[in-house]
């Protein structure tokens, strides 16, 4: 007897889920409902879509629900927004943005994909038609249109994370001048600070007006553009960005008795299935099992709900996969520079109570010395002191980083100790890579 499959929510996770219970069951009902007007798109690609790099913003569109329907027989319906589950039931309540009526869908497994939203700070005036977040296709498009609509020579930007970062190289790929808004001490505040000198420097020496340790009081409208009062003075402004980090979607879960985590995401078991039997989530409304921590955490990254979102789907059509966990690896290009992460910081090291550990931080080179276009990469990594197995690391460079990180990311998941990792077989010819490759270099120097 087949099954009726819903999903609640139409990107990475959902879209995931839904083609592989398709492609396990080509005769079940499967019905994906969608708040917006996209599905499976890239999200992480927008900023590169709005700078011109990228020309054509279709692409961005992994799938659309068109090619979903006749192609892969998936059931999606946008504009369609679920208000209410009933566990006891099986039903959800759907709410038809169109025509504005109700309607109640069964299901036998349900699979919550709601991602997660953009968090907007109580500034007064951040309601102004020309002040934008950026989490969705949609604010992308609105972005775009703004900036073909309007003469912008300038834009602010709040907040120094990854989005942050990215758009303002895509502001200056427009030749527009930009001002970055900071609260804390540090762009990037994912990383340890003491890692980010060169790369604030960059960020200044490409025409970014960055101020740190400043607070924005205030957005006000004026006849030719914004006015943006700080705790530092004033910023005349064309349009606003605030990129001050997300939230979880998860208050439809909540309002249903599902279980969720500190992070206020919703808890799943390694099978992605949430406290209730039947009721699976994945994505950005989701926390997953740190591989380090070995507790749920909330690091919402496309990679995991890609993931997550497909061992859910198996796991709903009847296997029995597990998710293991995550590292909240990430890698950021940002000008000329690339920064990326995996595992514990020497910042999130140092929280937690009586334990023992070592950072070692060295300077190498992404080729041989000797050969032309040899960059130097930083490279930072924690290491448990009793046990000496790398638990986290950091890079940072203009060559070759986000691949080598990738070996680090590899090595903390095998739990390899630094004296594992210093005797990697890894490639060498002096075009790609030194003789005693950076990630030699960190892990020798450790040993000592």
């Amino acid at each position: 007897m087949s099954k009726k499959y819903v999903i609640i929510g139409g990107d990475a996770a959902g879209m995931s889920a839904a083609s592989k219970i398709r492609r396990m069951q080509p005769e079940s009902e499967l019905v994906v409902f969608e708040k917006g007007q996209h599905i499976s798109f890239a999200a992480c690609g927008i900023p590169y879509w709005i700078s011109g790099v990228i020309e054509d913003g279709g692409k961005l569109q992994v799938l659309t629900p068109e090619i979903a329907r006749e192609k892969r027989d998936i059931d999606v319906r946008i504009g369609h927004e679920v208000t209410k589950i009933d566990a006891s039931s099986k039903t959800i309540v759907v709410h038809d943005l169109s025509t504005g009526e109700d309607f109640v869908e069964t299901y036998d497994a349900l699979l919550i994909a709601t991602g997660a939203r953009a968090v907007v700070p109580p500034i007064p005036g951040v309601e102004c038609e020309a002040v934008f977040t950026l989490r969705s296709l949609a604010d992308g498009h609105r972005i775009k249109n703004y900036i073909a609509d309007h003469e912008v020579n300038h834009a602010t930007i709040i907040g120094g994370g990854h989005i942050g970062l990215e758009m303002a190289e895509a502001y200056r790929h427009l030749k527009i001048d930009v001002t970055m808004v900071v609260r804390g001490d540090q762009v990037a505040p994912s990383m340890d600070k003491d890692l980010l000198e060169k790369l604030t420097e960059h960020v200044i020496e490409n025409g970014v007006d960055l101020q740190l340790k400043t607070k924005v009081n205030t957005i006000e409208r004026l006849n030719n553009g914004l006015q943006v009062q700080t705790s530092a003075g004033l910023i005349k402004t064309d349009m606003v960005l605030v990129s001050t980090g997300v939230r979880p979607n998860s208050e439809l879960a909540i309002e249903a008795g599902i279980e969720v985590g500190k992070s206020g995401a919703i808890l799943v078991d390694e099978h992605m299935q949430t406290s209730i039997e039947n009721i699976y989530a994945g994505g950005d409304c989701v926390e997953h099992n740190h591989l380090v921590l070995g507790e749920s955490k909330w690091i919402p990254m496309a990679t995991s709900a890609n993931k997550g979102g497909r061992i859910a789907g198996e796991n709903m059509a009847g296997l029995d996969t597990r998710f293991p966990g995550i590292l909240g690896t990430s890698v950021a290009k940002v000008f000329d520079y690339t920064i990326a992460r995996t595992g514990l910081t020497e910042k999130q090291a140092e929280r937690i109570d009586n334990f023992g550990f070592q950072t070692t931080t060295i300077v190498s080179e992404s080729r041989a010395h000797y050969y032309p276009g040899s960059k130097p990469l930083t490279v930072k990594i924690v290491v448990e002191k009793s046990s000496r197995r790398l638990l986290g690391a950091q890079m940072i460079g203009k060559a070759d980083v986000a691949k080598r990180l990738d070996v680090l990311a590899t090595a903390i998941t095998a739990k390899f100790t630094v004296e594992d990792v210093a005797m990697l077989d890894l490639t060498y010819a002096p075009p790609v890579a030194p003789v005693y490759d950076p990630i030699h270099v960190a892990a020798n120097v450790a040993n000592k």
